[in-house]
């Protein structure tokens, strides 16, 4: 009877070391689901660039060591009425490089829906000025949506957080 109480508790607490939330063994994909369609071109009255900068390291300590962060990239329509169309989400790295697409096709965002994206510190190349530029489309040029940037990690017992938000860098938006 002993021996089925320890193998009864070995088994527990193994089991509850397993993770089961399917969400977090998901690198750099859509963790909300946004809606998706076809890829092609749609013919839309308004589009946008965004830029998000992105921090995937910061120096610590004097710049003696540097701390890896996790990144997140959130979308949100802000509007109750009107649907957003994502229609690229690319990463750039500190030298202006193309590093990754993260959209193959088009996604849309319903009034009030949001959309997150998570990269693995291990995901991304560690530096302090990658970037992602969004390009996004609606049928009206009164929507607001947001963009930003959350990056996360620990140091020891303390935690530290770095959030950004996107700014429009298209020309058309800027008129």
């Amino acid at each position: 009877m002993k021996k089925i109480t320890v193998y009864m508790g070995l088994f527990l607490f193994l089991y509850s070391c397993i993770d089961l939330d399917p969400n977090l063994k998901r690198k750099s994909v859509d963790l909300h689901e946004a809606n998706q369609m076809i890829k092609g071109s749609l013919n839309l009255p308004h589009r946008d660039t965004i830029y998000i900068p992105i921090f995937s390291e910061i120096p610590i300590e004097h710049n003696a060591r540097k701390l890896a962060l996790t990144v997140t990239l959130s979308i949100r329509n802000t509007s109750n009425r009107d649907t957003i169309y994502i229609e690229d989400i690319d990463y750039y790295n500190t030298h202006g490089e193309f590093v990754q697409k993260y959209l193959n096709d088009i996604r849309f965002l319903t009034p009030m829906q949001s959309t997150t994206y998570a990269i693995e510190e291990s995901d991304i190349e560690p530096e302090v000025g990658g970037s992602f530029i969004i390009n996004w489309g609606a049928t009206t040029s009164k929507l607001k949506p947001i963009f930003t940037g959350v990056m996360i990690s620990n140091h020891g017992p303390q935690g530290i957080s770095i959030i950004t938000n996107g700014v429009s860098v298209s020309a058309k938006s800027r008129m």
